[in-house]
């Protein structure tokens, strides 16, 4: 699957792999798989990890699709949302640029782009103490070939 998640307890975060060639429908199924999950929390903190992916064949109406999806849910009112992203190469700046200003116009959601995860994790904030078992998270779920309920993380 192109888009892997788990969820780490003690840090609070909510953990994102994108890998390969990522559509419409994966980084759409990708988003709602994770918010179904048990382990989800609204208001987790978000680090998404691009520098995997191949190629991001999302277009516009997908991510207008998600930010209405992300606006219209309940148990998110009154929640700002934190996403870090990850990033692998420019492409990537002008993707996650081109869905926070989508997002801006519907949902209380703040993006930032980040280069490597100490600065990522400074800004979100996490205690750099979890620094180790972030990367460790982010680096088996860049090899996951499961599907996205798949995890390496805390219960």
């Amino acid at each position: 699957m192109p888009i892997a998640y788990t969820f780490l307890a003690a840090p609070g975060v909510h953990l994102v792999s994108y890998q390969g060639i990522v559509t419409n429908a994966d980084f759409l199924e990708g988003y709602k798989a994770a918010a179904r999950d048990p382990r989800y929390r609204p208001g987790m903190v978000e680090i998404s990890d691009f520098r995997h992916a191949e190629a991001m064949d999302i277009e516009f109406s997908a991510m207008q699709e998600l930010a209405a999806w992300v606006a219209g849910r309940e148990d998110l009112v009154g929640t700002t949302l934190r996403c870090g992203v990850l990033l692998g190469n420019d492409v990537q700046v002008g993707l996650s640029r081109l869905y926070e200003a989508v997002a801006a116009t519907q949902t209380a959601e703040t993006i930032r782009r980040f280069r490597d995860l100490p600065t990522l994790l400074a800004w979100l904030p996490v205690d750099p103490v979890h620094t180790a078992e972030i990367d460790a998270a982010l680096t088996a779920l860049a090899r996951s070939e499961e599907e996205p309920t798949a995890s390496s993380g805390q219960p």
